[in-house]
């Protein structure tokens, strides 16, 4: 694997800076090899499974319903209490 450096700019870079780092990886994996094979992420399970990842690592519901397209109600049993 090799490493890719990208720009973001604020305010998104807020949001990225607040994801636990095992969440960064997955969304960078993730939707990086989704866009360049010309597919759309997330979509169908990957949106739950998204979801679920950052709800259990106490990404805030806005944040979470932003990146994977859901709405609270779907997650809100992941996050913990």
């Amino acid at each position: 694997m090799k490493t890719l450096t990208i720009e973001i700019e604020e305010p998104i870079l807020e949001i990225w800076k607040k994801l636990p780092s095992s969440c960064q990886q997955l969304l960078t994996n993730k939707a990086l090899n989704a866009i360049l094979s010309g597919e759309p992420y997330p979509t169908g399970p990957d949106q739950l499974d998204l979801a679920i990842a950052l709800a259990e690592a106490g990404v805030k519901a806005d944040v979470i319903s932003r990146l994977s397209g859901l709405d609270t109600e779907i997650f809100a049993d992941f996050i913990p209490k």
